[in-house]
């Protein structure tokens, strides 16, 4: 357990010992020292980030020093000390990366001071303040309890033993969380609280706070804070019929490790409705007034709710969208004053409701439905949509797909389940126009994207196929260039599922399916089953992209491929696509995503074909001098001849771009430009086959470096993302050759300190 030491002695020792593991502004303001002050492990809370120092091993040569900058704290608690417990615990959770813990020594350390401290460097700030909006008037929610008069002996008993919750004054709340325990900023607001037996929840301006009391003696406590801009997604549950006795509340969050909170309230003693217009307040965001991207669905006339037959039931079918908005402003208050429902559907029982802020979906269960389970979730939680039509037979629904940021699950036998990261909606065929659907998403989610100005004109296309060649596009999965501007007609007029503004930039051909790269997207549509009526259709922002890579094709391969890495934790997390051998500039593919994703959308036309062009041929003699420069040069490269090499053959940066760093690792390259981290991947015998990687500084979150040992050649760097299908990347450097310690420097500049690197201009 760790003992405090002095901050400013221990900055100078570390400056003396090891001048380049803090930045010339960065400034040690506490420090502790593991096993009582006299072990080798020590913890820094810097000014700009939690610096953890873990020995490793034999000796003091080999060490840890893990980086989590206070920008990438999705949440943190505090824990006291039990009866018996010889230590306090800090636990710190951060994008890409579980929760680290930190062991203070009981009695030597004041765990409130370290959770003010870190309650002055998270940002607080709710989406919906950063996006500019106030609160209206009539969605304040009072924190006063609800009277409901005195509950008996058994029934508080029953409250205490199943963790049902009861409301709680907000003022004395706010009182003792800033005197007795001292764990909330003084300029901060308690709004609502509850109590469900010994632990709380308290609701606050700035955060989520869960109090759990633990032990037999109850002087154990955790106080875990979730900042509102860490939760994507809530849901509201009402108490049953007969015996149930509690309502529930579920919030959905991104959290590695911690992707669900939930709570139980008794139904007599806190106001569920409140709590979900709370929430609404802190979690939802701006809206669109914009009537005209609100379609008509229903393939039949007039608003009638058409029944259906029973087998149908469960497919959704439309209801008249005003009358849903004023029973769920007045009758059953989910909506906030601004909030407008713009579709609406219902199922069997269940209906789903389209807002300008959200997808709500009304679930109501057992026998009588009076259990009802309201979710939300926010339209800026989505990452991808799409949408499903029905096949020609037995078929009878056609679907909406939504994936969101928010976290899987794992069921009991260990198994990863979506949760929310994947939601399925499902329509009636015969009443709901599925495409017209798809369009209306296209315009809420994409509405607001930014624009990539590439002109109309400009497209690519590859050479018409014809016998063998022919014949092996049909069977496999590789992709190849088709012109874009016929389909663009089509999907504009016959099949019109794309934005009246929107045009399609490159199209390319997989046997039945089709993906297409336009000025706000990339949409995939997958032909299924003998006829080809069952058609997805997948939509991927070019906002939500955090990374790519693109592979070249090797020596006896046929295809190339672009795996573009989304913010999504289930299947949209990774998507793979092949592109044929010869018949896509893979290269150009490349360098218009990394203008759009490292945020040049202007400069993204220029790197795409002219009208009428063909696609190059691979330039093997450029390949092989390109390999044999990877092979013949040292460890670290001269970055000038690496910035040449990789903007001319090949050309994989973009035309602005400069590369700072190069790293050989045995054929691989590790390259550091002033906009990304690019891995170059030399892979099979012959080394035909590579791959570039490339990951933006904006999505790394963390990193770690590790020294070599007695026996070891080589150092570690691990960067940590906010990327889920890439979390983590590790670098290894030969000790001979390079300092560990310089390159941590220079990654922290880069991720830290790079608004200060770049006013004072380049080292």
């Amino acid at each position: 357990n760790a003992f405090q030491i002095e901050a400013s002695t221990e900055e100078k020792s570390i400056r003396s010992k090891y001048p380049l593991l803090l930045h010339s502004n960065e400034h040690v303001e506490l420090a502790f020292k593991g096993r009582g002050g006299v072990g080798r492990d020590k913890s820094y809370l810097t000014s700009h980030r939690i610096l953890i120092k873990d020995g490793k091993g034999i000796g003091s040569k080999r060490k840890n020093y893990l980086s989590i900058p206070y920008a990438s704290i999705q949440a943190f608690a505090v824990e006291t000390a039990g009866k018996f417990d010889g230590d306090v615990d800090l636990k710190v959770w951060s994008t890409g990366k579980q929760y680290q813990s930190i062991h203070f020594a009981a009695g030597q350390i004041d765990i409130f001071a370290i959770q003010q401290y870190l309650n002055s460097k998270v940002n607080w700030t709710t989406r919906a303040e950063a996006a500019g909006i106030l609160q209206e008037e009539e969605d304040y929610v009072h924190g006063t309890p609800c009277h409901t008069g005195k509950s008996g002996t058994f029934s508080s008993l029953m409250d205490w033993v199943g963790d049902n919750a009861k409301q709680l004054q907000p003022q004395e709340v706010d009182i003792r969380l800033k005197t007795e325990t001292p764990v909330l900023l003084q300029d901060e607001k308690v709004d609502l609280a509850f109590k469900a037996g010994r632990d709380s929840v308290v609701f606050s301006d700035k955060r989520l706070m869960v109090v759990d009391v633990q032990g037999i003696l109850g002087q154990k406590i955790q106080f875990i804070s979730f900042p509102w801009r860490s939760i994507s997604g809530f849901s509201v549950e009402t108490a049953g019929a007969y015996f149930d006795r509690d309502t529930d509340m579920k919030l959905y969050t991104n959290i590695l490790g911690y992707g669900m909170l939930r709570q139980d309230f008794r139904k007599s003693k806190a106001d569920l409705f409140a709590i979900q217009k709370y929430l609404s307040n802190k979690i939802l965001e701006g809206h669109d007034d914009d009537t005209s991207i609100v379609p008509g669905v229903d393939r039949k006339q007039g608003h009638v709710d058409p029944k259906t037959s029973w087998w149908f039931r469960e497919n959704q079918r439309p209801l008249d969208a005003v009358e849903m908005d004023k029973y769920y402003h007045e009758s059953i208050p989910i909506l906030q004053k601004s909030e407008k429902v713009e579709l609406a559907f219902k199922g069997r029982r269940d209906i789903t409701l389209f807002t300008t802020k959200r997808l709500i979906d009304i679930d109501p269960q057992g026998m009588k439905g009076v259990k009802i389970e309201y979710t939300s979730i926010p339209w800026k939680s989505v990452v991808g949509f799409g949408v499903k039509t029905a096949g020609k037979h037995f078929d009878t629904d056609c679907e909406a797909i939504f994936w969101t940021d928010m976290m899987t699950f794992t069921d009991g036998d260990g198994n990863a389940t979506p949760g929310m990261a994947y939601v399925e909606v499902d329509f009636n065929k015969n009443l709901v126009d599925i495409l017209a659907i798809q369009k209306y998403l296209s315009a809420k989610l994409l509405g607001k994207a930014q624009d990539v100005p590439v002109p109309q004109n400009v497209f690519m296309t590859s050479s018409k196929e014809t016998g063998f060649e022919k014949f092996l596009s049909k069977i496999g999965d590789d992709q190849r260039a088709i012109d874009p501007r016929e389909l663009n007609t089509a999907l504009h007029s016959e099949q019109p599922i794309l934005l009246d503004e929107e045009h399609i930039i490159m199209a390319f051909k997989a046997g039945r399916d089709v993906t297409l790269f336009t000025n706000v997207r990339i949409m995939i549509l997958d032909v299924q089953g003998w006829s080809g009526e069952k058609i997805q259709y997948t939509s991927i922002p070019y906002a939500s992209i955090r990374a790519f890579s693109a592979e070249s094709a090797g020596k006896w391969d046929r295809d190339s491929e672009v795996d573009i890495y989304t913010r999504n934790q289930w299947s949209l997390c990774k998507c793979a696509l092949d592109f044929r051998k010869g018949k896509a500039d893979i290269v150009a593919i490349q360098k218009f995503l990394s203008a759009i994703v490292l945020g040049n959308n202007d400069e993204a036309g220029k790197y795409l074909n002219s009208t009428e062009s063909t696609l190059p041929t691979t330039n093997a003699a450029g390949l092989q001098s390109f390999l044999a420069w990877i092979e013949q040069n040292s460890s670290q490269e001269n970055a000038e001849v690496t910035n040449q090499q990789l903007h001319s053959n090949p050309p994989i940066l973009l035309d602005d771009e400069k590369v700072i760093r190069s790293y050989k690792s045995g054929r691989d390259m590790f390259v550091y430009t002033n906009q990304r981290l690019l891995k170059v991947d030399v892979q099979g015998l012959t080394g035909t086959k590579i791959e570039y990687k490339s990951i933006p500084y904006e999505w790394c979150t963390g990193f770690e470096i590790e020294t070599a040992g007695n026996f070891d050649r080589d150092a570690e760097l691990y960067l940590h993302t906010d990327i889920p299908g890439k979390k983590t990347t590790k670098h290894s450097i030969l000790v001979k050759a390079h300092d560990i310690y310089e390159l941590q420097e220079f990654i922290y500049g880069l991720l830290l300190f790079r608004d200060e690197n770049t006013s004072s201009g380049e080292k």
